[in-house]
């Protein structure tokens, strides 16, 4: 599928577990669609008798459909495909949202929306995770792998229903935001679904510092969004970033979703640094990409390394923390050899 005349079509995921308010905040944002647009919402519900999409305001110019009975990210792959495809082609919205099951891994409806078929027709913008301060009080949400993969996934993450969480609840949810490698482009606090105007926007968009931002009470910044250009990198070209202060120098760069590191040459480049720098390493971390779906987490402090299999989806990241000197430019184009990119997943694809 290819659209050549039209720019591409806007893509929300809201994802959360259950009973977080997404359909709540669908409303809120449904609430204020211009007249002249045609919106589009598709939800999904694990059990076979959908109620979500019963309670989604359907105004003029706005089409809802339900899938319900499965995951959308498992067993309902093929009919999210062609209920996308048919939206596309005979509702034709301007924007469309995307309400995973609670209980569902979102990943595999981002690697959908990013493959071949839909990559030139939707824009997938910041994913929006759903988070109730309180939830993180009950150890089986917080053992649970789907609650994990949907905060691990979330671009712009959203303290949902403030008022009703004590102060000591609402600090724990924001002390463990802070703690996420990558960071999150955005992290905020809101009562009742109500989500701010600008977290539609393209996170090119969120430029404006956030002092300026339009944030009443239930709409606190809790904590600024990143430049916008990290989120943003061009295929092949990582951004380099380097800083320095109090002896220590921070290098880090930032990838493309699409590109891929050699994972045996990115492991022997670790070592090399290693060796090389001594206990003037610091830390290394990195969560990247090394193959079609593949996304891997590398840490090390102290000469110890950890390698783990991760979710996230928005882009590569690596940073160095060190005590010696780098050289940044060869650095960097060392890591330039090493990158690929592979032909983009089908939802639909064997692991």
């Amino acid at each position: 599928m290819s659209n050549t005349k039209n720019p591409a079509i806007p893509v929300h995921i809201v994802t959360g577990f259950l009973g977080v308010g997404k359909t709540t905040l669908l409303n809120h944002c449904l609430a204020q669609k211009p007249e002249q647009e045609r919106w589009a919402v598709v939800v999904n519900e694990f059990g076979q008798i959908g109620v979500d999409a019963q309670l989604i305001d359907a105004s003029e110019g706005v089409q809802v459909k339900e899938l319900p009975g499965g995951c959308l990210c498992c067993s309902l792959g093929l009919t999210l495909s062609v209920t996308l495809v048919n939206l596309l082609q005979k509702f034709r919205p301007d924007r469309l949202f995307i309400e995973p099951t609670g209980l569902g891994h979102p990943a595999g409806v981002i690697d959908l929306l990013r493959s071949e078929q839909f990559a030139e027709v939707l824009s997938l913008q910041p994913v929006i995770t759903l988070l109730d301060p309180r939830q993180l009080d009950d150890p089986r949400v917080l053992a649970h792998e789907v609650f994990q993969d949907q905060i691990a996934l979330a671009d712009l993450l959203v303290l949902n229903k403030i008022d009703l969480a004590t102060p000591a609840q609402r600090q724990q949810a924001q002390e463990r935001a802070a703690a996420f490698f990558p960071p999150k482009l955005a992290v905020i606090e809101i009562e009742q679904g109500r989500l701010p105007d600008w977290a539609l926007a393209a996170p090119q968009d969120w430029q404006a510092p956030a002092a300026s931002l339009p944030r009443p009470a239930t709409h606190r910044m809790a904590s600024s969004p990143v430049l916008p250009f990290l989120a943003l990198p061009q295929p092949g070209q990582p951004v380099e970033l380097l800083h320095q202060a109090e002896g220590v120098l921070s290098l880090g760069w930032v990838l493309h979703h699409q590109d891929a590191v050699d994972e045996d040459a990115f492991y022997q480049w670790i070592l090399e640094l290693s060796a090389e720098l001594g206990a003037a390493l610091l830390r290394l971390k990195a969560v990247v990409r090394t193959g079609r779906r593949r996304w891997v987490s590398f840490n090390q402090v102290g000469g110890e390394l950890v390698v783990q299999s991760v979710t996230h989806r928005r882009d590569g990241r690596i940073e160095l923390l060190s005590t010696q000197a780098l050289e940044a430019a060869p650095l960097t184009e060392r890591l330039r050899g090493f990158l690929s990119t592979p032909t983009a997943p089908s939802l639909f694809d064997a692991d």
